[in-house]
């Protein structure tokens, strides 16, 4: 405990990215497909390989609901080559009669190229009525 209030307590400075990621996307209860889009807004904390975001999810289908979460996502390399893997929660509308709920989500991604990345998430809206889905899609940082 003594070492992470340390480590918050060193004078650094965040830098902010912006991103957006496109891609496919699949739900269980109701079933369906089609495409999907997600936008993050996040702040590195440069002090260990973290950074703390929110994203915005909007399924691009008919009726297709949202899930607005906060996330911590972990990095394993900076740069090209570099991934990571993150965890969030929040609210959504991803359940079968489009009732707004909690939401969680996982997620995973790999650098293809400067500011691109390939992502994979699987989120789960936790009620009875819930539905659980799956994004898979290209993201850009600006």
């Amino acid at each position: 405990m003594g070492m992470l209030a340390g480590l918050a307590a060193l004078p650094v400075s965040a830098t902010a990215a912006v991103s957006i990621a496109g891609g496919g996307w699949i739900q269980g209860d109701p079933s369906r497909t089609g495409a999907a889009a997600i936008l993050s807004s996040g702040a590195s904390i440069p002090a260990v390989p973290l950074e703390v975001q929110g994203s915005l999810l909007f399924p691009l289908a008919s009726n297709g609901g949202y899930a607005a979460t906060a996330e911590i996502r972990g990095f394993t390399g900076g740069g090209y080559g570099g991934a990571y893997v993150g965890a969030g929660a929040g609210l959504g509308t991803l359940s079968r009669d489009r009732s707004s709920g909690a939401v969680i989500t996982i997620f995973a991604g790999k650098s293809i190229a400067p500011q691109t990345s390939i992502e994979f998430r699987f989120y789960k809206q936790t009620e009875a009525s819930g539905s659980t889905a799956g994004f898979a899609g290209i993201r850009f940082t600006f």
